[in-house]
């Protein structure tokens, strides 16, 4: 006699037991496990690699250390105004901040601008320091995800669509360059390559933009003495290592010392005054150096899944007819790409010299609430690709 079993009224929900990977690792949850890791990492390494020079300079070890915290602070409170502003904000006001970026890299230029190792980079505004190259990356990129949606036609066109676009970005790279700050300016140029190369803008008219790029920035590199020097410094970095490749030369020692783990957290020796700028430029060197290539890898990923995140949130925002929001997300990936490309090339000799910090990893003020700023926007751009998703989803209904 067979027995008939009666079905459970209650089943366990198959996503219990096996997680949908796709719900659960979302754009938005990757992107902020990204920044708190980053984040983390960053307030760790600049406090054991700045322990050394703030002692020395003020007598206070954790004189940097505080001021990242209060930076941080700054930038998560930027990040939450960002994050909670209408894209509509940015869309009513760019030009506003277009001109505001544009004041604050005169002002540098002029007896206001604070000169450090040569360079007018910085503003001070009280206790704190700006850099406006930081605000002036951030507008360009802004007014161009504007312009590329207002003169898509154009722009896909011919080379008049692009000239306008490239008018601004030459007056804002001129300024970068009269600071100097050419890393900023080819970070800029790379950025805004890369928003015109997805607006569908021609090869052709690439290539004669990337002949006119290129050409001056060959000739920018030689025009300044210390340029040349860097240029001939970066083919053989022990060439002169205790005169021009010095910094480099003790960089190349820090990977070197950190071995597979490294040294230990706060063990690092290279920042005991050996490598210049340990805690802002050439944090990744000591990183390298304390925590080892395993390390290395971890912040390699968490780097990697936060440009991915910004990447899916663009791509999602484009696919639904959000272009401006879209190719905003995709300048703000590009500009943090490039710096953290550079700066890590820098650290290992693959590029010359360049005063560019590490995103959410550098000490650093203005560049510190920029990256959380541009992180906040991201945020709001999924945000509002999503609530135009569940409002089609609605329609449909």
């Amino acid at each position: 006699m067979k027995i008939a079993l009666k079905k459970p009224s209650f089943s366990i929900p198959r996503h219990w037991i096996v997680p949908d990977w796709q719900q659960e690792f979302t754009a938005r949850r990757l992107l902020m496990l990204a920044v708190a890791v980053l984040a983390c990492l960053g307030v760790t390494i600049v406090g054991s690699a700045s322990m050394s020079i703030a002692s020395a300079d003020f007598n206070n070890p954790f004189y940097f250390f505080t001021r990242h915290l209060v930076y941080m602070m700054l930038g998560v409170t930027a990040a939450t105004i960002a994050a909670n502003l209408p894209m509509s904000f940015w869309q009513k006001w760019y030009p506003v901040i277009l001109l505001i970026a544009v004041i604050l890299l005169i002002a540098v230029l002029t007896p206001l601008g604070k000169r450090v190792n040569g360079s007018a980079r910085w503003l001070g505004v009280g206790g704190l320091t700006i850099q406006p190259s930081e605000v002036g990356k951030f507008a360009v990129v802004l007014y161009m995800s504007i312009y590329l949606v207002r003169r898509q036609d154009q722009v896909r066109a011919g080379i008049k669509g692009v000239l306008p676009a490239s008018f601004i970005l030459g007056i804002v790279i001129a300024l970068f360059m009269g600071e100097p700050d050419f890393g900023a300016s080819l970070v800029l140029m790379v950025s805004v390559f890369g928003m015109l190369f997805l607006a569908g803008a021609p090869l052709k008219h690439f290539m004669i933009l990337g002949v006119a790029a290129v050409s001056g920035a060959v000739g920018l590199a030689f025009s300044a003495e210390y340029r040349v020097k860097r240029l001939m410094s970066f083919w053989d970095a022990w060439d002169d290592a205790y005169g021009t490749d010095y910094q480099l030369s003790q960089s190349l020692i820090a990977f070197g010392r950190g071995d597979w783990f490294g040294v230990g957290l706060g063990h690092s020796v290279q920042k005991l005054f050996y490598l210049p700028e340990a805690h802002t430029d050439f944090v990744f060197a000591i990183f390298a150096e304390e925590f080892g290539l395993v390390g290395v890898f971890v912040l390699f990923f968490a780097f990697y899944l936060f440009v991915q995140a910004g990447i899916r949130i663009g791509r999602n925002a484009i696919n639904k007819g959000l272009l401006q929001e879209g190719y905003l997300a995709y300048g703000m990936i590009f500009l943090m790409l490039m710096q953290i490309i550079i700066n890590i090339s820098v650290c290992t000799g693959l590029f010359p010299t360049k005063g560019l910090t590490l995103p959410f990893i550098s000490y650093g003020g203005s560049s510190l609430i920029m990256v959380f700023a541009m992180f906040g926007i991201l945020l709001r751009i999924d945000t509002e690709t999503r609530q135009l998703t569940s409002t089609a989803k609605g329609e449909q209904k």
